[in-house]
């Protein structure tokens, strides 16, 4: 019964030991590239910031106004159960969080792009 556990444990490791090889190989041949230019970086960008704006913030403002007004009908259909409409309540606190999340994620995001580019297109040292 061991010997069948250690050799499927043996397997696993060894697949996981592949696939990092794999992905090793792969990152090498791809990052072996002289260096990446100035319109690449601003394309980059641009297509990052297009992402960010187009469709990372209206998402998340639908499934927050979504949540919401689910929370408020579970609220409202909860009315006379005081257990239930407490737990409706409390998941108010969940959507809050994830408000602030995906606002801190999108602040993150773009901090990061202003100081990766300088806010010039280019990127730093290049």
């Amino acid at each position: 019964m061991k010997k069948i556990r250690n050799l499927k444990l043996i397997k696993k490791i060894s697949a996981i030991g592949t696939s990092i090889s794999v992905i090793a190989i792969t990152a090498n041949s791809s990052f072996a590239a002289e260096g990446i230019g100035t319109a690449e970086v601003t394309t980059a960008t641009d297509n990052i910031k297009r992402v960010i704006t187009s469709i990372a913030m209206p998402l998340g403002g639908v499934l927050i106004f979504a949540s919401i007004v689910i929370a408020a009908i579970k609220m409202i259909a909860n009315a006379n159960n005081p257990q239930k409409r407490a737990e409706s309540i409390g998941s108010l606190a969940w959507i809050c969080g994830g408000g602030v999340i995906l606002g801190a994620s999108l602040i993150i995001a773009g901090i990061i792009i202003n100081i990766s580019t300088n806010s010039t297109g280019s990127l730093i040292n290049s």
